[in-house]
């Protein structure tokens, strides 16, 4: 039961040595290691171990899931471990632990780890019927089959949460199902604070991509209690107001018409304007284009048409995200 480890590295010297240690101290520890490397300065390279794989990224522009499908390129074993650079697991068995799961059960196409103390094994299984958006598998620490992931890699249009993406993909297409594993002692060192930009870029993703359901009157309800709800921060109180006044903004659009759930067929320049400018800082980034492109695939299942101005199509031809 061989595996690679897959890890991007962005000046990741200050907490890679750990990540590597941790792999290092399993009791199954990676037969190769593959990096991903998108032009670190701080020295990262020279932590690879000896006989890594050394990818440095190709691409005009940064995009984390590219990466990781550059990076699965140069996977030759039956199971790839994505993890973190900034990630790594006390629990010595844990992958001993996942490598089993997957080895026993042929129903299942990945397992991930969840943050914790290192303790008693145990598992929940997650399918089509029990995935929320957020519960699918999570490239912090996931082992994957690689068969999988060179089926079908991570969408690059897919601005943020490509995992929670290719794990509804796991549901619908492949009928399989994703072992989430707590006691496997995984600690995230990040750095860096998630600014609030980051977690609605992850959300508006899910609604988008994974969990189109979110974008119902009843979510968007849940939402707005949200903001109103006793003994809430600040913090809080901003993020769901954001995600109540862009949801909301879409439903009517979508009521005007026709029934149904989701969001609206759309404008991709209003929508940038809307979450850049009018509720969302612009460190979203969130392109025209990738908006253009959600909505004709949402407008594609769901029978409508989009209905974009001259300008809208005109920017579908900007970059992404």
């Amino acid at each position: 039961m061989s595996y690679c480890a897959l890890i991007r590295t962005f000046n990741s010297a200050g907490t890679l040595p750990e990540t590597l240690a941790s792999l290092e101290r399993q009791s199954v520890p990676p037969l190769r290691h593959v990096f991903v490397d998108s032009g670190s300065s701080d020295g990262t390279p020279a932590l690879f171990p000896p006989g890594s794989v050394s990818h440095r990224y190709v691409g005009a522009a940064f995009n984390y899931s590219e990466a990781l499908n550059q990076g699965i390129g140069f996977v030759d074993t039956p199971y790839v471990l994505v993890v973190s650079s900034h990630t790594s697991l006390a629990n010595e068995q844990a992958i001993g632990f996942a490598l089993d799961l997957l080895a026993r059960d042929d129903r299942l196409g990945a397992a991930y780890f969840l943050l914790g103390s290192p303790g008693p094994f145990s598992y929940e299984r997650v399918d089509g019927e029990s995935f929320h958006g957020f519960n699918g598998v999570w490239n912090t620490c996931a082992l994957y089959r690689t068969a999988l992931l060179k089926r079908r890699g991570f969408r690059p249009e897919v601005f943020s949460a490509e995992d929670q993406e290719w794990s509804r993909w796991l549901f619908e297409t492949e009928g399989l199902g994703i072992a989430r594993i707590s006691g496997g002692g995984m600690i995230y060192d990040s750095p860096l604070r998630y600014p609030l930009s980051k977690w609605l870029r992850e959300y508006l993703a899910v609604a988008m991509y994974a969990k189109p359901s979110l974008l119902g009157w009843r979510a968007i309800a849940r939402v707005a209690g949200r903001v109103v709800k006793p003994r809430s921060t600040v913090r809080a109180r901003w993020f769901n107001a954001v995600l109540f006044a862009y949801f909301t903004h879409h439903r009517l659009r979508g009521s005007r018409r026709q029934p149904g759930d989701g969001l609206a067929p759309c404008d991709a320049a209003s929508e940038r304007r809307m979450i850049a400018s009018t509720f969302a800082p612009a460190s979203l980034q969130v392109s025209p284009s990738t908006l253009a492109a959600a909505c004709r695939e949402r407008d594609a299942k769901s029978g409508t048409a989009t209905t974009a101005s001259s300008s809208a199509a005109s920017s579908c031809g900007e970059g992404g995200a």
